[in-house]
């Protein structure tokens, strides 16, 4: 225990640097190391949703106040909550059925005022009037009606039209729907870099400093050689794995023939 605590840090930086290489060995190929950190990672959030749920919420918004604020009327909540395991009775899992289709009714009201909270403004935002009397609000007006209805007019399927002006209304709505995807795509890649510079800037400020200061010690020396001897391995085994699948299905391809 006393080691542990001396080297604590150490500890979680080490464990954060074989978590962030075990989850980039993806980009090589399917392997067992990465597999295993992706199980610990989802069974460590699953944990820790459990730990926030009674936390942060059942214990200060339920517990407490049912057993230190005598609302007593709050253990009618623990009788609807326990609805939900009924759906592991064969017998009674019409109980489950009840509560479940409460919740989605729930569900189903907050995903409609969602829908109105976020998309009712955009539609209305899409009449703009043209405030001020100049040339480039009058331009910016032209070309955002320009967008809308061409993207628009993209999807009316419901009856054909063959005039020249609709057809290439059609053609440059789907070319802006295409760069307005193309926008969405890149933010999403720009987001995975995010991430990927923070993994970076961790290895390179954190992670590089412990490693010299494991090198200086004999049994730091042998650990990193051990766990860097095993990820190789690893990897190389996928690598080896995944050009023996591609021989096989090109031999099948060649005895189709």
């Amino acid at each position: 225990m006393d080691w542990i605590e001396a080297h604590g840090e150490m500890l979680v930086i080490w464990i954060g640097a074989i978590s962030t290489f075990a989850v980039y060995s993806i980009l090589f190929s399917e392997n067992k190391f990465y597999r295993f950190f992706e199980h610990l990672f989802l069974g460590c959030s699953a944990g820790l949703t459990v730990y926030i749920i009674w936390s942060q919420v059942l214990k200060p918004m339920w517990w407490d106040a049912m057993t230190k604020e005598g609302q007593w009327y709050l253990a009618f909540a623990m009788v609807l909550g326990s609805m939900f395991y009924f759906t592991y009775s064969k017998k009674h899992v019409w109980i489950s059925r009840i509560i479940f289709g409460l919740f989605m009714g729930f569900a189903a009201g907050g995903l409609f005022r969602e829908f109105a909270e976020i998309y009712m403004p955009q539609i209305v935002n899409s009449i703009r009037p043209v405030k001020d009397i100049n040339l480039w609000n009058i331009i910016n007006v032209l070309v955002f009606y320009l967008f809308l209805f061409c993207s628009m007019a993209y999807f009316f399927f419901s009856f054909e039209n063959k005039s020249p002006v609709v057809q290439k209304a059609v053609n440059w709505g789907r070319w802006f729907l295409m760069i307005g995807f193309g926008a969405i795509f890149g933010a999403t890649v720009m987001g995975r870099m995010t991430l990927f510079i923070g993994r970076f800037n961790f290895l390179v400020n954190d992670f590089i400093p412990v490693l010299g200061r494991t090198w200086d010690n004999t049994i730091g020396k042998l650990i990193i050689i051990v766990l860097s001897f095993g990820i190789i391995l690893l990897i190389a085994k996928s690598i080896r794995k995944k050009f023996i699948k591609k021989d096989d299905n090109e031999l099948k391809v060649e005895e189709k023939e």
